[in-house]
């Protein structure tokens, strides 16, 4: 069982390693689209607020010991299933905000960046 400010931090690192992923994301495509290309600040925010909160239910929701204890060697199914619910959340934010296609990658950003984090930090 993790305490609240843990589980916490961990969504916080979320957010913000997923909004620093979807910058790196539209630096690194910045060249090769055409017409819409800038990316709304408020939406970088967005995501990575969407996908750290929904880790941040899920980790609440599921610390229990059972969830919680290593069936791999540093991994356990509360890590692996953080990914699904934050790629839900941002998936929910991008369709809800009808943002551009550029934001089509940010669930799959959300969910990478989410077991790792978990991963390494819980």
């Amino acid at each position: 069982m993790f305490p609240v400010w843990h589980i916490a931090v961990t969504a916080i690192f979320t957010a913000i390693i997923t909004s620093a992923g979807m910058v790196g994301w539209r630096w690194r495509t910045s060249g090769r689209t055409s017409g819409r290309t800038s990316l709304a600040v408020g939406d970088l925010v967005g995501v990575g607020v969407a996908s750290g909160l929904g880790v941040l239910l899920w980790r609440l929701g599921a610390n229990a010991p059972t969830l919680n204890n290593d069936s791999i060697p540093g991994v356990s199914p509360a890590d692996v299933l953080s990914a699904p619910l934050a790629f839900v959340a941002a998936e929910v934010y991008i369709r809800l905000r009808r943002t551009s296609e550029l934001f089509s990658v940010a669930p799959a950003v959300a969910a990478l960046v989410a077991l790792l984090v978990n991963i390494v930090t819980i």
